[in-house]
C-alpha cells in the first residue's frame, strides 16, 4: 500500500500527510490516508504497544524505564516474530540489546556518540564500529567516542 502510494503521482500528498499519531490500532477496514499512516507509523515510529496491539507513539526510553502496561512490540505475542527474523532501527536507547532470537535491533546511537551497527543477514553477525561523534557528558563538556 504505501509503496504504491508512494511510486505514484500522490506521494506529494502522502508525504504532506503521514505525520500523526492516529490511528494508532490496526484494523483490516482501515481505508485511505487513516491505513497508509498506521503502516508508515508501525513501520518507522513504533517502540511500545498496550496489551491489546494498540500503538504507543510517545514513549522512546528503554523497555525498563517505559511506564506500565506497556511493552516493546517485539514483546506483543504474534505470528509474525517467531516465522520471520526482523532486523529493525531507530530505537538508540535499546543499545541494540535485550531483544529475542530472530529479532536483530540495529540501532546503537551513532548519532548520538554510541555506535554504527551492521549486521550480516547470511549469519546473523553484528559488526560494530564506534561513532566519530562526540557523547556530550551533560556538564557542557564532551569526550570522543
Amino acid at each position: 500500500d504505501v509503496e504504491a502510494v508512494l511510486s505514484s503521482d500522490s506521494y506529494p500528498f502522502f508525504l504532506d500527510a503521514m505525520y500523526g499519531d492516529m490511528p494508532n490500532n490496526w484494523s483490516p477496514e482501515l481505508r485511505g490516508l487513516g491505513r497508509l499512516r498506521f503502516i508508515t507509523n508501525a513501520f518507522t515510529r513504533m517502540r511500545f504497544c498496550f496489551p491489546n496491539g494498540q500503538l504507543d507513539m510517545y514513549s522512546k526510553e528503554s523497555p525498563e524505564e517505559a511506564p506500565a502496561p506497556l511493552k516493546p512490540w517485539f514483546a506483543i505475542p504474534g505470528p509474525v516474530a517467531e516465522e520471520y527474523s526482523i532486523a529493525f532501527g531507530h530505537w538508540a536507547s535499546l543499545e541494540g540489546k535485550g531483544t529475542p532470537e530472530g529479532i536483530y535491533a540495529l540501532d546503537t546511537g551513532c548519532c548520538w556518540g554510541g555506535s554504527l551497527t551492521c549486521l550480516r543477514w547470511e549469519d546473523k553477525q553484528y559488526f560494530v564500529q564506534p561513532s566519530n561523534r562526540h557523547k556530550d557528558l551533560g556538564e557542557g563538556e564532551a569526550v570522543a567516542s
